[in-house]
Formats: structure tokens, sequence, C-alpha cells
């Protein structure tokens, strides 16, 4: 009998305990591609919320432990290593996964993973895997700017951006891309504000600056997307907006509307035009990802990662499997 062979993947076996194990090198099913990961970014609320102990989601009452092998990476650029029956995406071609499979599977901190063809898209050979590894989240984000624009139009509006982590990084980027006048963002981190600027913000200041005017009054915004989720910092943004604002965060209390005529977006969920989208950016030099990622680890490291992450030293990791 041949011994399948093995990989490592990580494993969080309970709050601040994580490590790399060996299982076997997993096999495609129908329908399902076999990934060899080339580089696997954090997304820091899952990473952060995950690893210390905390539910991601107001509804729930705890981690469970030990979490599934390989989550929550999902954040993903690889070469597909073998197809399952009824796959067209065939073996040596680059791929980025646009949809988390859930915690119930294996994830992407890992070696190799299995997925879903229908959770990836091929990217061309021309794009280094490090300017597509957060598909994912550009897709998230693309549901909201997307929404935001078939509701009230981007060209050639004033918009805002609240919060500069990963989310609203791309968001910016987004808004510039669909013609915006001018992208204002806000976010109490300097270096963040900095980084936002560099990617193209007009300017960008702290969350309560008398720089950004209240709504009614000029100068201020004509549309923003909110990535904080924190009651206080919508109903800032709120204050601060005449016409729109895309809730993009997750919500984890309940929001007021504090304003008769402003319109609120709910997230629309996730979709593949969305993921399209995001990817049509990036071949198109609109959209890049590596500007977000602070510093490479091998995945050994992954605590270091996150505690990086805690300590807002890094917008986002990436992470090497095979190394």
């Amino acid at each position: 009998m041949v011994a399948k062979q093995t990989m490592k993947t990580l494993q969080i076996f309970g709050a601040e305990h994580a490590d790399l194990i060996e299982v076997p090198i997993p096999e495609p099913g129908p329908g399902e591609l076999l990934v060899q990961v080339k580089e696997v970014a954090t997304c820091p609320q899952w990473d952060l919320h995950i690893y210390y102990g905390r539910p991601m989601f107001a509804h729930e009452q705890a981690v469970a432990f030990p979490y599934s092998p390989g989550q929550p990476g999902h954040e993903m650029a690889g070469i597909v290593a073998a197809a399952g029956p009824g796959c067209t995406l065939k073996a040596g071609q680059k791929v980025a996964a646009w949809r988390d499979a859930g915690h119930h599977r294996a994830g992407c901190y890992a070696q190799y993973v299995v997925m879903k063809e229908e959770h990836l898209l091929p990217i061309p050979e021309h794009v280094p895997f490090r300017k597509a590894v957060s598909l994912e989240l550009g897709m998230c984000v693309a549901a909201s700017v997307m929404k935001l624009k078939q509701f009230e139009g981007i060209r050639g509006r004033r918009c805002g951006v609240n919060g500069l982590g990963p989310a609203g990084l791309i968001a910016v980027q987004m808004l510039l891309a669909e013609g915006a006048a001018e992208v204002i963002g806000l976010d109490p981190n300097p270096q963040r504000r900095e980084l936002a600027i560099q990617l193209g913000a007009t300017y960008c200041c702290e969350p309560e600056s008398e720089e950004l005017a209240k709504r009614g009054k000029p100068g201020a915004l004509d549309l923003a997307i909110d990535c904080v989720g924190y009651p206080q910092a919508v109903r800032n943004i709120m204050d601060r907006t005449n016409t729109a604002v895309a809730l993009f965060a997750v919500q984890r209390d309940d929001y007021t509307l504090r304003h008769q005529g402003l319109s609120v977006i709910g997230y629309p969920g996730h979709f593949r035009e969305a993921a399209e989208y995001a990817l049509a950016l990036i071949v198109n030099g609109k959209l890049d990802f590596e500007p977000l990622i602070s510093c490479e680890l091998p995945l050994a490291e992954y605590s270091r990662g996150v505690e990086m992450l805690r300590r807002q030293e890094a917008v986002k990791i990436c992470f090497i499997p095979g190394e």
C-alpha cells in the first residue's frame, strides 16, 4: 500500500493556540479543484476574532475549537494541481479564490486546498499572485460599490470612505476607478491615512475632524461607504453625507437612521459578478492589493502575524505556505 503524500496546514486549537499540523494532501471530487496555495493573505476581522476566541458575529455564542484545519484562511491565490471530474479549469492554471467556502470546510492556510471550481476564477499568467491574492475581499467591497453605483451613480461625486483598513483601502481605489470627483478617507490611524493618499485619495482626516463638513453644508460628502461597523462611526459618517451611505462593515449593533432624505444601502451579499468586476479592475491596473500587504511571513509564523494585526503594525500579511 502506497502512503499518501502529506502537507502542512494551520490549525487553531484554542484561543491564542495555533500550530502547523501534517495531514494527507486531499483529493478533489466532482466539480472540485486541488489548488497548490502560493500565497494567502490575512482577513484581519476573521483572524483577530477567531485566533483570540471571539465570535465573528453578534448572534454567535462562542468559537468552536479546534477550528477547521486551514481556516479562517480564504484570501488565496495559487495553481491548480489537479482537477476533479466535470471541471473546466485544468492543472497548471493560475487561480484566485473569490468566495469563502465556510469554516466547516478546510481553509487556505495550507500548502494545498480543495475548493469548488465555482469558487475560483482563473487569473491571467501575467498577473502576479500578490496582486490577486485578496480577490475575495475585492469581491465583497465590489458588491457595495456596484450597489452604490446602481442606485446613486458615482462619477463626478464627492465620496467618503469611513475606515481605512483593507476594505476601505480597496473602496478608495474602486471609487476612483468609477470616476469619483473626490475620495476622502476617514481613519484615526495616520499611517493608514497616508497609505490611502498614496492610493489616490484626495485627502484624509480623523473621523471627528472639522475638515469634513456636516451634511447640508458646503463640503459635505455626496456618498460614502462605511467600513467600520460600530454605531458611533456609522452615525459620524451619516452626519457628513448628503445623499447615501453604503453599509459594508459587519453590523454588530443596531443603527438608527438619523437624517430624513439620507438613503442607507445595505450589503447585497456575495456574487460572482462582483468578483469578475474586481478582477477586471486588477487586470486593468485600477485595483492593486500589493500595497495593502505590510509584510510576508512563512505560515509557521501565523501567531506572530496576528499579533502584528492586533497592534495595527500591519494592514494585511501575506503568508507563504511553502516556506
